[in-house]
């Protein structure tokens, strides 16, 4: 009786401390602000920080004292980057010359070598968990429902949290939410409506399907509402990508096809409620996939592949997956090449509204263009050891501060979170942070398990919206939990067990 109890405590006491964890850094963090909009980045990272600490004690506390087992990395190849990339980051500080700068990151948007290792040990904690899908959807979707809502009534003219009001007229417009800066709050919607929408294609239960359904309405309009571009790549590559994470799933994979044709459907009345009625603008990208053309055959492909997986058994599925897999290899190969032939001896080709797309400058993607150039610049004139290692966090700043690139203000983003990691850490951290990202990916999306494939379908949006944005708090830590918690559940011998209850 007294070891049953014993267990009971046990169990309890450690449910209690993912729940506490899981709801308030999936839920909590994308709400957590003070002093509005202005302190919203040291709010958030404040935040993060505390409950995450909380939970390491917590977790340490309960392995201790129930004498549990250490969890085992074996041969993960996730857990050994990221500690890898721990050891990097470390060493990349010490040498800086200014390590308490590079360990906090206060001018690398607080994602310093304290941070990834606490990435790192949130990875390490998740491994071999044994939480249910509802013990991680519900938060993280409360959250993002929240946040959906606030944002779509934002960009509508009502400023529910007072919020809006309180900046300079120029700066209204540019934050958003409780998420900040378009462009953040972008990433966050990035990460978590493809999620929803997965699933949305695997609900068996038409009540569910019906209040997930309406979620992600609320979440697209958001994402129209936060007029971020990288935010469009990055749900495209998300949605694109999709049908390879359903492919166990033939019922949902056949359904796949009505979600670009409900996108197309809702966009378009996204654009009615909003640029005509409430007279709010549109981001570029947007309105070029509202163009009639584009959004009438964004919805003739999704019919047209419901129609033509619907007739097919599910045996035959699979071929049409590697048929369209094939389709997508070409298109890209197509359109690098593409792009390289209108940057080079194609140059002089009048290219109309395309142009700010497919003709790279200075000015490309809100300056992001002169950006990269100069931070690959400042790159190549790094030594060896710090082509190698990393200059440490802050750094561009640093450089930036006697060069300047902009007379108005000082650069401390890359506009692209791997150039950022190539100069804080170095081509060696660089290695280090994709390899961790690819294995844990590739664990999740050979797992099977619902779980990890809902989350991974996030994920690979997130990866790609990285590529033009900035690393910044919630988008960038609630990435790091998310993918704990899918390599983590792909692995967990009780993830099986709850992705089919």
């Amino acid at each position: 009786m007294k070891k049953k109890t014993a267990v009971n405590k046990k169990t309890q006491q450690g449910i209690w401390v993912w729940r506490n964890f899981l709801w308030t850094i999936l839920q909590g963090l994308p709400l957590a602000v003070w002093n509005g909009f202005f302190d919203i980045t040291e709010a958030k990272t404040v935040w993060f920080v505390i409950w995450t600490g909380a939970f390491l004690i917590g977790r340490a506390v309960c392995l201790i004292q129930y004498s549990e087992p250490l969890p085992r990395p074996g041969r993960d190849a996730a857990v050994w980057a990221a500690l890898g990339l721990c050891f990097v980051t470390l060493l990349a500080s010490v040498s800086s010359g200014f390590f308490r700068e590079s360990l906090i990151g206060r001018t690398g948007r607080y994602q310093g070598a304290a941070m990834f290792w606490l990435y790192a040990l949130v990875f390490l904690a998740f491994l071999g968990t044994e939480l249910k899908e509802r013990e991680i959807l519900l938060p993280l979707l409360a959250g993002f429902a929240l946040c959906a809502f606030t944002a779509v009534a934002n960009r509508l003219g009502w400023d529910l949290l007072g919020m809006e009001g309180r900046l300079r007229p120029l700066d209204q417009g540019r934050y958003i939410s409780t998420l900040g800066n378009i462009n953040f709050a972008g990433a966050y919607f990035t990460l978590i409506l493809p999620t929803a929408a997965w699933l949305v294609l695997r609900s068996e239960e038409p009540s569910s399907r019906l209040l997930l359904g309406a979620l992600c309405v609320g979440g697209l309009w958001a994402a129209m509402a936060v007029r971020s571009e990288s935010a469009v790549l990055g749900l495209g590559a998300a949605f694109t990508l999709m049908p390879f994470t359903l492919k166990n799933r033939p019922r949902a994979l056949r359904r796949w096809g009505l979600l670009p044709a409900g996108i197309a459907l809702f966009m378009q009345l996204y654009r009615l409620l909003a640029a005509v009625v409430f007279k709010a603008y549109l981001s570029a990208l947007t309105r070029l996939l509202l163009h009639p053309a584009v959004s009438a055959a964004i919805a003739v492909f999704g019919v047209g592949w419901y129609l033509l997986a619907r007739r097919r058994e599910d045996d035959r599925l699979p071929a049409l997956l590697r048929a369209y897999g094939v389709l997508l290899a070409a298109v890209l190969v197509l359109g690098v090449a593409g792009l390289i032939l209108l940057n080079t001896v194609w140059r002089e080709l009048p290219l109309g509204p395309l142009e700010i797309w497919l003709r790279f400058s200075d000015s490309w993607g809100t300056d992001r263009g002169l950006v990269w150039k100069y931070c690959l610049k400042l790159y190549g004139e790094f030594p060896l050891p710090d082509k190698i290692f990393g200059g440490g966090c802050g750094i561009l700043a640093l450089l930036d501060s006697t060069r300047r690139i902009f007379p108005d203000a000082v650069l401390d983003a890359a506009h692209s979170e791997y150039l950022q990691i190539l100069l804080n850490w170095g081509a060696l951290g660089l290695i280090c942070y994709l390899t961790w990202i690819v294995s844990a990916l590739r664990s999740a999306l050979r797992s099977g398990r619902d779980l990890p494939l809902a989350l991974s379908a996030g994920l690979l949006g997130y990866a790609f919206n990285a590529l033009s944005n900035i690393a910044q708090a919630p988008g960038i830590m609630l990435f790091f939990v998310l993918l704990a918690a899918a390599h983590g559940a792909s692995a967990s011998p009780e993830g099986q067990k709850s992705s089919r209850s």
